[in-house]
């Protein structure tokens, strides 16, 4: 169930990062439909979305744009769970589907969809016919009802500007939170492709979660496996620091190696109460211990990256202990490039120079055209 969920949570941030839902009809879409229609002569055809438990359509022949219903009761939602496309001859003769709407009051009889997959391996919808008869779809059908989807996969894919995507990446950044014994702030400021991540949340048991991680891969889908990395450390809020991290990196890892992506990430977990706090360090890298005296301790590991650790060697967990006043800095290799930093000696001078605005005053250093990489950082102060 938690992997579902996780793939969930990754699909509708990639539809978010499209901007299409409720953009209204578009020719691009709609003749894609007109097409499938023409080419299966079925009174039903549409492109479908699925995302938060819904399917919307995308475009439609014979039913209303936009609209959005269940994904429960829907063929597209087991169609989105598989690589390959799903045909049903006869649906009152499948078990999965017989008791649904669709079937009992709506008389589909016949339904054939193929996933659309966005260029990081993330399904995001479907292209699918219906009829209202039983009917039998060949092999030809198969490979026609596929090239159309790869048509429909292309005009979404076109919809990932680079501005959009880095919005997307802005808004995964939470807004500062202070609880009873701390607080925490941060800033991403996205290059054009944006890969990096800053996460916090407070955990049922009153820990406070921090992370910080990056993922470098061709193109725009650096953002885009930002977000599903960023999706499966949430989902394991919950879990001890451990499992989570090896539970997050069995799931993650074949999605990274099939789109040629390297992911590392820095995982810390503070008990506001003690002030004990846990970390990994997967291939991270740049995160400092800074005291209230203004003195500054790195915090290193030696593990790789997300998929490179060898099998069977248990990440390291690092332990710290923070007094009223110290801070945690967690940043990325763009925060390096920034102006008066350059270096981690330099990030170290940063850090203990600016005890109070330190979020703020790395804003002010990002350059007015913009970073040459991704500028990230997150703060965890004692109070």
């Amino acid at each position: 169930m938690t992997n579902h969920l996780d793939g969930a949570d990754r699909r509708t941030a990639v539809i978010e990062a499209l901007e299409v839902l409720g953009s209204g009809p578009e020719e691009r879409f709609d003749r894609i439909t007109r097409m499938t229609h023409e080419a299966f002569g079925v009174p039903l055809t549409f492109p479908n979305l699925v995302h938060h438990d819904l399917v919307t359509t995308q475009s439609t022949y014979g039913f209303q744009q936009g609209t959005s219903v269940p994904a429960s009761e829907q063929f597209c939602a087991t169609t989105v769970l598989t690589p390959g496309p799903m045909v049903i001859p006869d649906t009152a003769l499948d078990v999965r589907f017989a008791h649904t709407p669709a079937v009992t009051e709506y008389g589909v009889r016949f339904y054939a969809g193929a996933p659309l997959t966005m260029p990081d391996g993330t399904r995001v919808g479907t292209l699918c016919v219906m009829d209202a008869q039983p009917r039998e779809f060949s092999d030809e059908d198969l490979a026609l009802l596929g090239d159309l989807a790869r048509w429909a996969e292309r005009e979404l894919g076109h919809v990932i500007e680079r501005g959009r995507v880095q919005r997307v990446l802005a808004g995964l950044v939470p807004d500062p939170v202070t609880v009873p014994g701390a607080s925490l702030d941060g800033v991403v400021v996205p290059d054009e492709d944006g890969g990096d991540l800053v996460d916090w949340r407070v955990a049922a048991d009153g820990s406070v979660h921090v992370t910080v991680g990056t993922v470098t891969a061709a193109g725009r889908a650096s953002a885009l496996l930002a977000a599903s990395v960023r999706a499966a450390v949430v989902a394991r809020t919950d879990v001890p620091l451990r499992d989570a991290v090896a539970g997050l990196e069995a799931q993650l890892t074949p999605d990274l190696t099939t789109a040629g992506a390297v992911g590392s990430l820095l995982h810390l977990r503070f008990d506001p109460t003690s002030g004990h706090a846990e970390w990994v360090d997967a291939g991270h890298g740049p995160a400092l211990l800074v005291r209230a005296d203004g003195s500054v301790t790195p915090l290193r590991s030696t593990d790789l990256p997300i998929g490179l650790q060898p099998a069977g060697v248990a990440r390291t967990v690092g332990a710290i202990d923070l007094a009223p006043g110290d801070r945690v800095v967690l940043v990325t290799d763009g925060a390096l490039t920034l102006e008066g930093v350059r270096d981690a000696a330099g990030l170290a001078g940063l850090a203990a120079g600016h005890p109070d605005d330190l979020v703020d005053h790395v804003r002010t250093l990002v350059p007015a055209g913009g970073a040459p990489a991704d500028v990230s950082l997150a703060v965890l102060t004692r109070r």
